[in-house]
């Protein structure tokens, strides 16, 4: 799956707790925000900001740990990561200590300890291909994160995102534009 397609399977559904109609979010924000970048941000009506890392791959996961940097930044309330099924079950047990539940789509996630792996208790979403289930796909948060902190992002720091996300757009709809004079429409 391409980044974008998990990124709409992420936000795109009103079933989804980061749905864009409840919340706003704006994809790949870089350095400037916050102290390093990310590959979702997603700001609650409460105006609580949750971030979400999108991996594609068990050496793509574990490379985010070789970074100098860590997720977490005193604006985040909430850290995820976003990972394919097939590699839920190991990244689950590198990150708790605890049982996977993964076996049926309803199940509530649980909300579980620091370890030496995970030390701000980031929480874990597990995507699944259009061909796995659904022919749309789908998501499951299998553990709820522990609250970051309680800070809320200001007005100025909330334009400052919008403004990111409408850059997103135009930049997005500029490709789009340059495609169809390639392809003559």
């Amino acid at each position: 799956m391409t980044i974008e397609q998990i990124e709409t399977l992420l936000v795109g559904y009103p079933s989804s707790p980061f749905y864009i109609r409840q919340n706003i979010v704006v994809p790949n924000v870089d350095w400037g925000f916050l102290n390093h970048e990310a590959d979702l941000l997603v700001l609650s009506k409460a105006n609580y900001l949750t971030e979400i890392e999108i991996k594609r791959s068990w050496s793509d996961f574990m490379a985010d740990f070789k970074k100098k940097h860590t997720h977490y930044d005193k604006k985040l309330s909430h850290f995820y990561y976003a990972v394919p099924s097939s590699i839920g079950q190991r990244v689950f047990d590198w990150l708790y200590v605890g049982e996977y539940n993964d076996d049926h789509y309803w199940s509530k996630p649980k909300v579980y300890e620091p370890t030496p792996n995970n030390p701000h208790s980031c929480g874990l979403i597990v995507y699944y291909d259009q061909s796995e289930h659904l022919p749309c796909g789908h998501t499951k948060i299998i553990v709820e994160p522990k609250r970051m902190g309680t800070y809320k992002v200001s007005q100025e720091e909330e334009i400052k995102l919008l403004r990111l996300c409408g850059m997103r757009v135009w930049n997005l709809k500029k490709k789009v534009a340059e495609l169809q004079k390639t392809k003559g429409e």
